[in-house]
């Protein structure tokens, strides 16, 4: 733990025990709920979104009961998180809620949380209220763009049912939003919250506001709400990466016979923006009787994204005059070096631009009349992502002498680089503009769904309900992208351009290596001022670069119907569960381009693709109820995850023949049938196939008390046709022999799982009343996991792999203090190390332009740890504090770059901490 972990704890402990006094005087006339408040939240304890019992949730002790509540009481194997109050979810985005959930992790970059996996896989479908909702041409939405305070509850599905929309092979997320006739009358809540980023030093703020009311009239009950927010995010994420290129060198004196190996750069990276994200919600709700319900709901998510990454490499050179050489114990592998000349420094500097518009607006009525209910919904949902990169790429004008550590003895270790002979890194006549590179990518979705549902109630026992529903949606997606690179004139030094330049760095906070930090870089705001300044110099037009023709364009129709039966009965205990089937119809028709050079020229060909497929998705579960405290459930389903639109993508760029494929008179050898005539291309696989899953679950679940339970589960899921992308050797038809990197299914694969997870207040009467207000939870999962890869890459990693973005072992602990005014949490969250991903790389030692085996890039493991607190000095305002990644532990990294398992440290990345202070307001 870092000295400013330590101090930051102490702090906040400090701070605890001087509030603590003021919380209980505070306490008097203060209520955890109050009885205006029947409904300052409430949520949903059923797990169909058309039932309507409520639950009151209001405090820590209070959300923990009504997610138990929710867990205890489905018919799926559900993990909910319920927020505390209006606006209080317990962190500060669904994501990192999220990663509490048992079997769930998150990766964290930017300063948020983002890319939640459950059961470790990504791939998930996501609802809103119960509807797909998703973001661009994407399958699912981005679920750190929905803002905490606008969530009323969280569900984590992870076994299907066949009233549930198909989830993916990961399960399914369902983001509960609050509606108006959840509150007993008017009510008005609020945010505002100050924040501070520890590596960038910036300061920002979050806002939101909500308002609903509700009325009588002589046509029914009827309410309305509307909220919104605002959510910054400044942040610089800081790195020291090390090439994944290892060069090999035979000539080095005073190693003569000896292969010396080291990679070909050190660089150092920032990753930095500011981004905001504004979201709205609005909903309508109307009941006209006591058996029906009439709503509407409306969602606008935003994201915008102003980002500046840099870069500065420093090349080690195959060429370069190595000296002071040290080598990794009983290896070739250089381990740290002086290199003179063989290698110019370079840099970049990057004006990113992003935004996201995703806009849903739905409908639906919910009827009930004696033992039947019939529900029906329909939405409209458009989203458009967009993103435009410029980047000014420039060189030093001379070599200085390098230093080199590939893995440093210093702090956290991984690759370090200084110049040395007190070289003048900021003067600006020693750099020079090399070229600008423009690049942009568009993707938009938009889709038509609908459905109707039915249940009917047959009696107490035996099949005690039929469910039935039909569902129908129309997809349509398409994607554009241009680039474009410009080359300087010779000669452009910074001192001859229009540009304003700075050395100044942020991030490295907590990096106790000495390594290149700080460097002479154009600023974002002089490259957007004078951007068509360069591209002028650069004899290109003004303005970015058109669309073009869309790399593709897609619809997508799916039809399902399912039915299911509830049972009940007694054999001396009782058991009930589910057995239904869920069919559905997929009809894809794709269109893209191959964009083929030849002869100098590009020449372009339609391609349209038709794929057709049905999925029949069965559900059997049980679950026996030993004691009115002591359950067991058993469930086998079957899930499947349609490939992305880019993934079916028939889209192909195919590079110029090489001149080995031309016949020669002067070599024999020379022809298509030369072995080494092969073009380079990429794309798209519309032969893809769906990823499916059988999945077996079993769980025992005691729950003790409201709040307290010890849950222990058992799952497997067996995998077919898991999809990477790769660089394979392909026979085309039209276009010969090609070395094609794409999405590619891969064998079979299976994930076998243990989770365990308890949770309590500490209020036994056998213990000390001070202890009622202290509670814990904690949970474990541990994954045995691997897949076979392409059939076409068995050759270089055979048999079972692990799977890229898997854990084997997650861990969380929470421990809580809670009075009526005042309330504490302190969370740690662990994943062991994990393959962040397998690629293939050119290795010189096998010779060029050889491609080397697959080889995997594995991540260590590391913990997080955050901390919040509210006060409620008098009754609806609350003062807040967060922090979140307390510890600011690196994130780090190694590839391996050969079949003898040889590796090098490749990232050592400096993440954000953030802590907020804030106000919440209720009345």
């Amino acid at each position: 733990m870092s000295v400013r972990s330590v101090s930051l704890l102490a702090t906040s402990s400090a701070l605890a025990l001087m509030l603590f006094p003021l919380t209980a005087a505070a306490q008097e006339g203060l209520r955890a709920t109050s009885a205006d408040d029947a409904g300052a939240l409430q949520a949903d304890a059923q797990t169909d979104p058309g039932d309507s019992d409520e639950i009151v949730v209001s405090a820590i002790r209070r959300s923990l009961e009504t997610a138990q509540a929710i867990k205890q009481d489905s018919d799926q194997i559900v993990d909910s998180i319920v927020a505390e109050d209006i606006g209080k979810l317990p962190d500060i985005s669904a994501s990192e809620s999220l990663a509490r959930v048992t079997g769930v992790q998150v990766t964290r970059n930017a300063g948020i949380a983002q890319g939640v996996t459950v059961r470790g896989l990504g791939d998930l479908s996501t609802t809103y209220n119960g509807r797909e909702v998703f973001t661009a041409e994407g399958r699912y939405v981005q679920l750190q763009d929905f803002p905490s305070n606008g969530i009323a509850r969280l569900d984590v599905f992870k076994s299907a049912t066949a009233n549930l929309l198909e989830p993916g092979l990961a399960g399914l997320i369902d983001v509960r939003s609050r509606r108006p006739l959840d509150f007993k009358g008017s009510r008005v809540a609020g945010a505002i919250t100050g924040l501070h980023w520890y590596q960038s030093q910036r300061l920002g703020f979050e806002a939101n506001l909500l308002a609903s009311t509700r009325w009588n009239t002589g046509i029914g009950e009827m309410g309305f709400l509307i909220e919104g927010s605002y959510a910054d995010t400044k942040f610089t994420d800081s790195a020291r990466n090390v090439s994944q290129t290892i060069l090999n060198r035979t000539t080095v004196p005073g190693y003569a016979g000896t292969a010396l190996r080291y990679p070909s750069f050190v660089n150092t990276d920032y990753n930095a923006g500011t981004r905001f994200r504004p979201n709205a919600a609005a909903s309508f709700q109307w009941r006209p009787s006591s058996t029906l319900e009439i709503y509407l709901d409306g969602l606008f998510q935003g994201y915008r994204g102003k980002n500046e990454p840099r870069n500065f490499q420093v090349n080690s050179g195959d060429a370069a005059v190595l000296s002071n050489i040290a080598l990794f114990e009983g290896t070739n592998l250089i381990r740290s070096m002086d290199a003179s000349a063989g290698g110019f420094p370079t840099g970049v500097q990057q004006v990113n631009d992003q935004w996201t518009d995703t806009y849903q607006a739905g409908g639906g009525f919910i009827w009930h009349n004696g033992n039947l209910k019939i529900t029906g919904d329909a939405a409209f949902t458009d989203s458009t992502f967009t993103n435009h990169n410029y980047v000014f790429n420039y060189t030093l004008t001379t070599q200085p002498v390098r230093h080199f550590e590939f893995d440093a003895d210093q702090g956290v270790g991984g690759g370090t680089v200084t110049l040395l002979n007190n070289f003048d890194l900021f003067n600006p006549a020693l750099y020079r503009w090399t070229n600008i590179v423009e690049s942009g990518n568009r993707g938009h979705g938009r889709s038509v769904q609908g459905r109707l549902d039915l249940d009917y109630r047959l009696g107490a026992s035996g099949i005690t309900n039929l469910q039935a529903g039909i569902r129908y949606s129309t997809r349509d997606a398409d994607s554009y992208t241009y680039t474009r690179t410009d080359t300087a004139p010779a000669g452009r030094l910074f001192t001859l351009l229009p540009l304003e330049y700075e050395s100044a760095a942020r991030g490295f906070r907590n990096d106790d290596a000495t390594s290149l930090v700080t460097w002479l870089s154009p600023t974002r705001d002089s490259l957007v001022e004078n951007i068509d300044t360069l591209r002028t110099a650069a004899g290109q037009p003004t303005g970015r670069p058109g669309w073009g023709t869309p790399v593709y364009t897609g619809n997508e129709k799916t039809y399902t119907g399912y039915v299911q039966a509830k049972y009940e009965f007694d054999i001396g205990v009782p058991i009930d569960g589910l057995i239904g089937l869920r069919a559905t119809r997929t009809e894809d028709t794709i269109n893209g381009l191959a964009r083929s050079t030849s002869a100098g020229s590009t020449v372009i060909t339609p391609i349209t693709r038709v794929n057709n497929y049905n999925d029949f998705l069965p559900n059997v579960s049980a679950r026996i109820r030993f004691l009115p405290e002591l359950q067991m459930r058993l469930a086998f389903t079957k899930t499947r995850t349609r490939p992305g639109f880019g993934q079916i993508n028939p889209s192909v760029t195919i590079g110029a023949l090489p001149q080995i494929c031309t016949p020669s008179a002067t070599d024999p050898s020379a022809g298509p049938n030369n072995p080494d005539c092969i073009r380079t291309a990429s794309g798209g696989n519309p032969d893809l196939n769906p990823i499916e899953s059988n999945n077996y679950d079993a769980s025992l679940e005691y729950y003790f008390s409201k709040s307290g339970s010890i849950t222990v589960g058992l799952f497997r899921k067996d995998l077919n046709g898991f999809i990477n992308n790769f660089t394979t050797d392909i026979e085309d038809a039209e276009f010969g022999r090609l070395r094609i990197n794409r999405p590619e299914n891969g064998g079979k694969g299976q994930i076998n799982g243990i989770e365990a997870g308890a949770r309590t207040f500490f209020n036994a009467s056998w213990l000390p009343d001070w202890m009622s207000k202290f509670g814990a939870l904690v949970n474990y999962t541990y994954l045995d996991h691997g897949t076979e890869l392409a059939p076409s890459l068995a050759a270089t990693l055979p048999g079972m792999q692990r799977i890229a973005g898997i854990s084997d072992h997650i861990f969380n602990v929470s421990g809580f203090y809670e009075t009526r005014g005042f309330s504490a949490r302190l969370s740690y969250n662990y994943r062991s190390d994990f393959v962040s991903g397998y690629g293939q790389v050119v290795d010189p030692a096998l010779g060029a332009g050889v491609l080397g085996p697959t080889l995997p890039i594995t991540e260590d493991g590391r913990g997080t740890m955050d901390f919040a607190a509210t006060l409620s000095p008098i009754e609806n305002v609350t003062l807040s504090f967060n922090a979140t990644n307390l510890l600011g532990a690196a994130a780090t990294n190694a590839r391996v770059f050969n079949a003898a398992g040889q590796s090098y440290r490749w990232q050592t990345r400096f993440l954000e901490s953030v802590y907020r202070v804030g106000i919440r307001f209720r009345f």
